[in-house]
């Protein structure tokens, strides 16, 4: 297990764009450990190519657990908070298609309130930017208060 996390790591750091995308998914299967977190997010930032932000994102929600939202969350809040940086608002608006297409905005009731349920764990997380960006999540659900 370990060796393929670690080659995993080493493919997200590819100049090879469709092996970060790669990684990103594959990846997603661990998150929940600082250092795998920490490269999810740098995936769902990729300053090079938009497909490593789309499927990373993409299988991260599919996860859908606190330890996929996690890494989203803290990447979400960077990619919207950014001022005059034309890359990060795309990547935003690539964060925001993921939540959108058939995986978030039109997922079904019970799906939207797993999601819901899972964002609010972290509305109290230690890191002011998972917290951040899962307050700014939830208000983007359908239905959210």
């Amino acid at each position: 297990m370990m060796d393929l996390v670690e080659t995993l790591l080493r493919l997200a750091k590819s100049d090879d764009f469709a092996e970060r995308a790669r990684a990103g998914t594959e990846l997603s299967r661990f998150a929940g450990s600082d250092n795998i977190d920490e490269v999810l997010q740098e995936l769902l930032l990729d300053d090079d190519n938009t497909s490593p932000v789309q499927e990373t994102a993409e299988a991260l929600i599919k996860r859908g657990d606190r330890a996929a939202l996690r890494p989203f969350a803290a990447a979400w809040q960077r990619a919207n908070s950014a001022q005059d940086n034309t890359h990060l608002t795309e990547v935003a608006d690539y964060l925001y298609g993921a939540t959108s297409y058939g995986l978030w905005l039109d997922s079904t009731e019970p799906q939207r309130t797993g999601l819901q349920t899972v964002l609010a764990t972290l509305l109290d997380d230690q890191d002011e930017s998972v917290r951040k960006g899962a307050g700014s999540l939830l208000s983007t659900l359908p239905g959210a208060c």
